[in-house]
């Protein structure tokens, strides 16, 4: 299937500031959760950023994605590969994050929250950020940092 024709048939528009495209689907009023369909394409990706809140991936389709979770308290980096073979990923609340395709056209994912996302609970990389983990810049690069 083309990106556009997903894109049509999910009723996504492009999510700002983060990159991809998203549609909110629902949520869940006696947890305060919500989720969406949330898709990459190689030109529009998951930028760095994190949530005060635990993030919960489900791959659905298209091709293979590759998360990084940065502990910025830890200094620790993890690369999770999100495909056919790994369907779901945790992004704990505080914890940096970037999600980009590695392989297709697309990759199509339904994102969890609790509660619901709003936009108070999202946090662009500061400067100190990408300079004591310069890789984070180099392999997703924040176009308003750069």
């Amino acid at each position: 299937m083309e990106v556009s024709e997903i894109i049509r048939k999910y009723g996504l528009s492009p999510l700002e500031g983060e990159g991809g495209y998203f549609r909110f689907v629902s949520s869940f009023s006696s947890l305060d959760a919500g989720f969406i369909y949330y898709l990459i394409t190689p030109e529009s990706f998951s930028s760095l950023h994190r949530l005060s809140s635990d993030e919960l991936w489900f791959f659905l389709e298209g091709g293979r994605a590759q998360q990084i979770i940065y502990d910025e308290d830890r200094g620790e980096k993890h690369e999770l590969i999100l495909s056919e073979d790994c369907r779901h990923s945790l992004v704990r609340a505080g914890l940096w994050q970037a999600t980009r395709l590695v392989s297709g056209e697309y990759a199509l994912f339904s994102t969890v929250m609790c509660p619901r996302f709003s936009s108070s609970m999202y946090f662009a990389p500061h400067d100190g950020l990408l300079q004591a983990e310069p890789s984070l810049k180099e392999v997703f690069p924040c176009p308003q940092l750069l």
